[in-house]
């Protein structure tokens, strides 16, 4: 049995949860199937993904390529027919990859990037799409033909659709026509993850009187919303309440961490606020916290909050999104919502000067989660519907489909010889016009001379 897994990022910093996710995702596949193979058609340049499954000793083949969901959807328009030159030559070359050694089946990961789904469709291929953010609510990123029709050419594309909580099926789920989509909730390794966990953090991630101590795990970010815990502990220090923060995780940004630093300067708790950047190790971090956020307006999931619950942390999320699936508010943490600020001031002060509560939300926080990894939204459910799908009947894309994907890759051969196929074409029918243009006046006169 061999699949073909499709990834969207070369992850240069570091695995995110898609990423991870995927890995796990295949790695559960190998350990209950011995017929069972992998191969990978992931980005170009080599990044941690890259790195990730060499490791494992799973085959790959990388390629140049961007997206359709992309940061910005006003790029101008050299951008974009540069891109998408790129990604037509790409789209080539994995369908003559597919056809070198057909899979039996193809998997996208994340909505990012639909170039192995189009392949497999070119070729007839039962193909699955596994949807792993909302893409402009949670990411800021722009869809190039807009949310609606994006989605519905997904559902259209794919034999089955797998979303990581019931949060993002329901929003898909109004673009695909009722089709079935299936929910997989990441799965984390729970022994793994205390293993780690117990390791010495390589600096403090609190000061010397820290108050309420809270650890927030992420790409420092405004969309991460780490710059709510900053204003909400200059709130709480106005109230006389005490808390810290050590924010963990990197950002591309090359200033951001000044501009959250000034922040916290504005609001008198500089002092609380530690930015420990990337951290290849983040548990250590969580493990000396009381509490945990996330902090961003809206989660796909949220596998950093499931990891807080598992390490018995109380866990304050959004109220919009997969994360409040999985937090249950005043048992096992506490919802906030992002646009009323004093929402999470309450949350985090709940737990300020309570240790009891704290122990008491974490210890059912760890519960909850780990019944939440054992459940129908299990990766050996997905695997059981991939698994139905080989052989099965599988959408293919008209033969046109072929011609229309080498196009841009024969106009880019032709450039690359100077273009001068295309200066002769072009000089051939302005001779010819010019000709035609001098000739008619002449015949106008002969016309009305005859009558």
């Amino acid at each position: 049995m061999l699949v073909y897994f499709v990834n969207h990022s070369t992850a240069p910093i570091n695995l995110g949860g898609a990423e991870r996710s995927l890995i796990q995702l295949v790695q559960d596949w190998y350990d209950r199937d011995p017929d069972f193979e992998a191969v990978f058609i992931t980005k170009h340049p080599r990044g941690q993904f890259i790195k990730a499954i060499e490791e494992k000793g799973w085959a790959f083949k990388s390629y140049r390529y961007r997206g359709w969901t992309i940061p910005q959807v006003d790029a101008p328009l050299a951008e974009k027919t540069y891109f998408a030159r790129e990604d037509y030559a790409s789209t080539q070359q994995i369908i003559s990859f597919m056809e070198d050694r057909r899979p039996d089946l193809v998997v996208t990961n994340s909505i990012v990037a639909p170039w192995g789904a189009f392949a497999a469709k070119v070729l007839g291929i039962p193909h699955a799409w596994f949807v792993r953010e909302y893409g402009d609510l949670d990411h800021g990123l722009a869809f190039q033909i807009g949310r609606e029709r994006t989605f519905r050419d997904i559902g259209l594309l794919s034999e089955a659709v797998f979303s990581n909580s019931i949060a993002v099926r329901d929003h898909i789920a109004q673009y695909m026509d009722d089709k079935p989509i299936q929910v997989v909730y990441p799965k984390v390794d729970v022994s793994s993850l205390a293993e780690k966990a117990a390791a010495e953090p390589d600096r403090a991630p609190f000061g010397t009187d820290p108050g309420l101590k809270i650890a927030v795990v992420g790409r420092l970010s405004d969309t991460k919303g780490q710059w709510r815990v900053v204003d909400a502990i200059g709130a709480l220090d106005k109230r006389g309440i005490r808390a810290s923060a050590c924010l963990i995780g990197s950002w591309t940004d090359p200033d951001y961490d000044v501009r959250l630093m000034a922040r916290a300067r504005a609001a008198g708790v500089a002092d609380r606020i530690t930015i420990v950047g990337e951290q290849e190790n983040p548990f250590p971090f969580v493990a000396a916290a009381d509490v945990c956020v996330t902090a961003s307006s809206i989660e796909a999931f949220g596998r950093t909050t499931l990891e807080y619950m598992l390490l018995s942390k109380p866990a304050i999320v959004s109220v919009d999104g997969g994360g409040a699936e999985l937090v249950a508010d005043g048992e096992t943490g506490a919802l906030f919502t992002p646009d009323d600020p004093e929402t999470l001031v309450e949350a985090i002060a709940g737990y300020a000067g309570d240790p009891g509560k704290v122990l008491a939300h974490g210890a059912a926080a760890r519960e909850r989660a780990i019944r939440m990894t054992e459940h129908e939204y299990s990766n050996d459910a997905a695997i059981d519907t991939l698994t139905r799908l080989i052989g099965g009947p599988a959408y293919k894309l008209p033969e046109i489909a072929r011609y229309w994907f080498a196009l841009p890759g024969l106009y880019s051969e032709m450039m690359k010889t100077g273009g001068q196929t295309t200066v002769r074409f072009v000089a051939t029918r302005v001779k010819g016009r010019l000709r035609n243009l001098a000739k008619r006046p002449i015949a106008v006169v002969r016309r009305v001379v005859g009558r």
